[in-house]
């Protein structure tokens, strides 16, 4: 399972695209006279852009070559077994004073992460390609002309997110290697920093170096929004600081405005609801937004929308179809006057008729 997860961390590194240097995270190698050892004491540190970055690791590969080239040799002390700098015990250090001289690889510790005072400290752990000739812990244990990462499983030497001594130190840099040597020194770092602390925000470098001095262009990060498609993108930001904003939603733009208004009257197209928007006519909707042409007006019928023009004899049949605009006689007749359906004795529809005297047969009255 070690050896899976190993490679598994190895291939990061090969298939990340590499980012050069963009004046951010520089490299200073400072030197100083070696105690005991003779020659000259490289240290290599990274500089930080907020206190709050953190380092992953140092790595090479076929993309990134990690080079350290030490024509010399370098000073590997026999008081130290490891790699790094876990193996140096402050103890031996008055007995053998060279030993602060030994050369080693490292994420912010000078001695072993248990006595270093640091939070959550952690030594760091190495992954290698066993084939490289020689290995990182070859190079920082038994010593060498030079070392050469470059094969696609490479090798790193890293600390999780969470390690303490992955935050920079109090000058705001961390110290990622010691090498001891009486010659010439010269190669190229490759590191991975995650920005404010944030690993989706990795930055990787690739800084060379000859000597003592400053490498990799200055430190000044440009923090901001680098999400092209955000409300306030920085195309000058490098720097992701989780300030980006966008549009409340996607039919408003970034100053709220519709993405989309046909009749310009600032409700989007996708909110518009259709209806008649005229107070005065009888199928008003006051929901409606956009007009759509149904206004109507009630007939004279109290119909909304209806056809009729006219009931004269407001008999609430529209003149149009009314069979008689009046009013029906006790015959039927429209606007009769009850004529032409009177009987002899002059009732209308009545039953009398004359008889063969010619007298009507209504019923008789007598007076008494």
């Amino acid at each position: 399972m070690r050896t899976n997860i190993c490679l598994a961390f190895m291939a990061l590194f090969a298939l990340v695209p590499f980012t050069g240097v963009n004046a951010q995270y520089s490299l200073t190698v400072e030197s100083s006279p070696a105690v005991g050892a003779g020659g000259t004491v490289y240290r290599f540190y990274v500089n930080a852009n907020d206190a709050t970055d953190k380092i992953s690791a140092v790595f090479g590969n076929d993309q990134a070559h990690l080079v350290i080239n030490t024509p010399d040799g370098i000073f590997n002390s026999t008081f130290n077994a490891s790699w790094s700098a876990s193996g140096i015990n402050a103890a031996f250090i008055p007995l053998v004073p060279d030993l602060v001289d030994d050369s080693y690889a490292t994420i912010n510790l000078d001695g072993p992460a248990s006595t270093s005072g640091l939070a959550a400290a952690a030594d760091p752990s190495i992954v290698e390609d066993a084939t490289l000739s020689p290995t990182i812990s070859g190079y920082f244990t038994a010593g060498g002309t030079g070392l050469d990462v470059n094969t696609l499983t490479g090798g790193s030497w890293y600390v999780l997110n969470t390690a303490g001594n992955a935050l920079p130190d109090a000058n705001n840099r961390w110290l990622i290697a010691q090498i001891t040597t009486t010659g010439s020194i010269s190669g190229q770092m490759n590191y991975q920093i995650f920005p404010l602390g944030v690993g989706a925000n990795q930055v990787q470098m690739s800084v060379s170096f000859d000597g003592a001095g400053e490498f990799g262009g200055s430190n000044n990060v440009v923090s901001g929004c680098t999400d092209s498609s955000a409300c306030n993108y920085d195309e000058n930001a490098d720097t992701d600081d989780g300030s980006c904003t966008y549009p409340a939603s996607a039919i408003v733009d970034c100053d709220d405005n519709c993405v989309n208004d046909a009749d310009g009257d600032g409700i989007c197209d996708e909110n518009e609801i259709p209806g008649c928007t005229v107070e005065a006519a009888c199928n008003y909707n006051p929901a409606a937004t956009d007009n759509d042409g149904s206004c109507a007006q009630e007939d004279v019928l109290g119909e909304c929308g209806g056809s009729c023009t006219a009931d004269a004899d407001e008999d609430g049949v529209c003149d149009d179809v009314d069979t008689c605009i009046g009013t029906l006689d006790n015959c039927g007749v429209c606007n009769g006057d009850n004529s032409s359906c009177t009987d002899c004795a002059g009732i209308a529809n009545g039953t009398a008729v004359l008889d063969d005297c010619g007298v009507c047969n209504q019923a008789y009255i007598y007076n008494f």
